[in-house]
C-alpha cells in the first residue's frame, strides 16, 4: 500500500476512534443484542488501530522495536480516551474493561502481524 495511502487510513481510523469515544452516539446500535457487544467494539477499533499504524511506520522505519512501541502508544491512546470521557462528556464514563479491551485488541494486533510477516518471510 502507498505511504499517503497508509497514512490516511490511520489518521481517518484515529479520528473515528475519537470521535466515537467522545461524543453521544445515542443509541447507536442499541438494537442488536449482543453480549459484551461494547468490548467486542473496543476490541476491533484497538486491533485495527494496532494494525493501520503499524502498515504505516514498517514502511518508513525498521521495525523490530516497532511492534512494541506501536503497542505501548494504542494503549496509551485507549486509556486517555477512556480518562477524556470521564473528564470532558456528561453522556460517557470511563470503564477500565474497555481500557482491557483496547488493550487486548492492541495486542492481538501485534499477535496478527507478527504472525503475517513471520509468514510472509516464510514463502
Amino acid at each position: 500500500m502507498p505511504k499517503k495511502a497508509s497514512l490516511f487510513l490511520a489518521i481517518t481510523w484515529t479520528t473515528l476512534i475519537t470521535f466515537l469515544s467522545l461524543v453521544n452516539v445515542g443509541s447507536l446500535g442499541n438494537s442488536i443484542k449482543i453480549p459484551y457487544k461494547d468490548k467486542m467494539v473496543h476490541f476491533v477499533f484497538y486491533f485495527l488501530f494496532y494494525v493501520l499504524w503499524f502498515s504505516f511506520f514498517k514502511l518508513n522505519t525498521s521495525w523490530p522495536k516497532l511492534k512494541i512501541k506501536i503497542l505501548l502508544i494504542a494503549i496509551g491512546y485507549g486509556i486517555l480516551m477512556e480518562v477524556l470521557q470521564e473528564i470532558m462528556s456528561n453522556h460517557r464514563t470511563s470503564d477500565s474493561i474497555d481500557v482491557l479491551a483496547n488493550s487486548v485488541g492492541a495486542f492481538c494486533g501485534l499477535i496478527a502481524v507478527t504472525y503475517f510477516l513471520s509468514n510472509k518471510k516464510g514463502n
